[in-house]
């Protein structure tokens, strides 16, 4: 059984392969990819069995393949949404795997696709999940977070940028205060305008207001320094610049 994985952490494509590779004997995986730019040229050109597919991928949603590509083969999700979204796949009777990834997820997942597997793939579940994770322009305006007691609202105006530090992640303001957001990146980067906002890193999503200054880093690289000024710096990859690029040229 020929399985594509499509995912952009390493540490979940090491894992997701070893699991995979180590309890199912009739499995091979034959490619592992991590950005929707690849994913359709390969699913345009290539016949699998099954496909476990992450949600956010390195240069975007995962549902712009699905605009490039039609796919009949069965997709199990791994997501790090919200109770919310998880209840849709439950609706439409989608697979999926809850981050972080478990061994006992995956073989809830599994032992799902082998009993279904033998039904025909119902495209307009997917059409509704689509509709379900990319709203068109229902982009957050405001951020709620806690200080104490107390429920402060944070206008997207005010946002300079957020920051994965840990297990935790915060919200640092233009006015350069700090709050804990019960949001992860993950998420966040799916309700933030893409327009104002841009992950440059694993651990940061700025918005375009926030970032001072842009320099080159060798490999062909770029180093990030933000506004309200941060501990450190950040590097974006070369596979990012482009897009990076895009967003500064409000493309």
């Amino acid at each position: 059984m020929r399985v594509v994985i499509i995912e952009d952490e390493q540490v979940a494509q090491e894992f997701l392969v070893d699991l995979l590779t180590s309890n199912y004997q009739d499995i091979e995986i034959v490619n592992v990819l991590d950005s929707v730019k690849d994913s359709i040229e390969y699913l345009n050109e290539n016949k699998m069995d099954l496909i476990f597919m992450d949600i956010h991928l390195k240069d975007g949603n995962c549902f712009k393949i699905f605009e490039k590509t039609k796919i009949n083969t069965p997709i199990i999700f791994t997501t790090a949404f919200d109770e919310y979204a998880i209840k849709a796949f439950d609706v439409n009777s989608i697979s999926y795997i809850l981050k972080p990834l478990s061994e006992s997820k995956i073989k809830k997942a599994m032992d799902k696709f082998y009993q279904t597997k033998h039904q025909d793939n119902d495209a307009d579940k997917i059409e509704k999940l689509i509709s379900i994770f990319k709203p068109e322009q229902n982009y957050k305006k405001r951020i709620t977070v806690k200080l104490g007691d107390k429920i402060i609202v944070v206008e997207e105006k005010d946002i300079a940028y957020f920051i994965a530090e840990g297990r935790t992640c915060y919200l640092y303001t233009k006015d350069n205060n700090k709050y804990i957001v019960d949001s992860c990146l993950e998420t966040l980067n799916t309700q933030l305008n893409p327009t104002n906002f841009f992950r440059i890193s694993r651990d940061c999503i700025t918005s375009f207001n926030s970032i001072k200054n842009i320099s080159k880093h060798f490999k062909g690289r770029l180093t990030i320094s933000l506004i309200p000024k941060y501990e450190k710096n950040f590097i974006i990859s070369q596979e990012r610049v482009s897009d990076f690029m895009k967003f500064i040229n409000g493309e």
